[in-house]
């Protein structure tokens, strides 16, 4: 009985290790697909990164995301794909997320009738964007912060190009009213971008890819419309940063399908744009401003989120 038992406890023990790490089934397909791409993810991946931590880094994302599980394998290897050429840890550090959407029109039937499913959509954080921004060696430091009505706040565009933002730390500081980004360059210089509170809906309402059919926004830009909002300036200041081709790249696959699992492939080149209605934007949040966003809402079904 004793030999018995110090058989089958390892074991157990080994099962339910597998369940957990594989979403809680005993046996996971896409799981065991991840592990099986780690030589080309190790190809793909800048020098003294591991695979290994990305794909510890995937199975954790497969395990905690809801849907995740349930999107077709090409679009959750390719967005792994991207992250290790960028040296991006999905779901770790607010660098990047494997965001599960519901496609109608996901594959056909043997009578060419469309039938939905889940694909995984990548979606680079902010935190993930800074990060590939300092990698140019150019930028001493990337931020972005929200402006409330009661704060001292002035901004003079032209020859100056002066922002000076004091917070009200010691009473109500009011309604958000606008969102800006400031890059200060090594070497001296600087760069800002700013936009109102109103200028951020209407951009919202204009790129916001999660919607129900009836057009209404949900998901990220209700949920943590802050976060968001900071995400949108740091884009939006991109275009008047020097960029790293990593940051170029990834301004380019972010919030996109690939469609190429070659390493050697670039994520500009590998990426393709979802033509359906998708919840597609999903950001962390400023450490140092608001909580950690929570886990990514998927699109579902009938247009809602659960």
């Amino acid at each position: 009985m004793t030999t018995t038992a110090s058989k089958t406890q390892p074991d157990a023990r080994t099962a339910l290790a597998q369940r957990r790490e594989n979403g809680g089934v005993a046996e996971n397909s896409l799981a065991n697909e991840i592990r099986k791409m780690e030589k080309e993810f190790q190809v793909a991946m800048p020098r003294g990164a591991e695979a290994t931590q990305l794909i510890r880094d995937a199975l954790t994302a497969l395990r905690m995301t809801r849907n995740l599980g349930k999107c077709d394998t090409p679009s959750v290897l390719g967005s792994l794909m991207t992250c290790a050429q960028l040296g991006l840890r999905p779901g770790v550090l607010g660098h990047a997320w494997l965001l599960p959407f519901w496609a109608s029109k996901h594959h056909q039937d043997e009578k060419g009738k469309w039938i939905g499913g889940y694909k995984a959509q990548l979606v680079i954080g902010y935190q993930g964007l800074i990060e590939l921004a300092h990698r140019s060696g150019r930028i001493a430091s990337l931020i972005a912060r929200t402006v409330h009505e009661n704060d001292e706040f002035e901004v003079d565009y032209g020859v100056a190009d002066t922002l000076v933002h004091k917070p009200n730390l010691f009473a109500d500081r009011g309604a958000p009213i606008a969102y800006y980004a400031v890059a200060k360059f090594q070497g001296g210089g600087y760069a800002f971008y700013v936009m109102s509170h109103r200028d951020m809906e209407q951009y919202r309402d204009r790129h916001a890819t999660a919607k129900t059919r009836e057009g209404k926004v949900f998901g990220p830009w209700v949920d943590h419309f802050e976060g968001m909002a900071h995400k949108t300036c740091v884009r939006q200041l991109a275009k008047f940063m020097p960029k790293s081709a990593e940051l170029a790249a990834a301004l380019a696959a972010d919030e996109g399908i690939r469609v190429d699992l070659t390493p050697t492939t670039g994520p500009e080149e590998a990426t393709e744009r979802p033509e359906y209605d998708v919840d597609g934007d999903f950001v962390e949040n400023s450490p140092t401003e608001v909580s950690q966003a929570e886990a990514p809402v998927a699109a579902e079904p009938n247009g809602t989120s659960k």
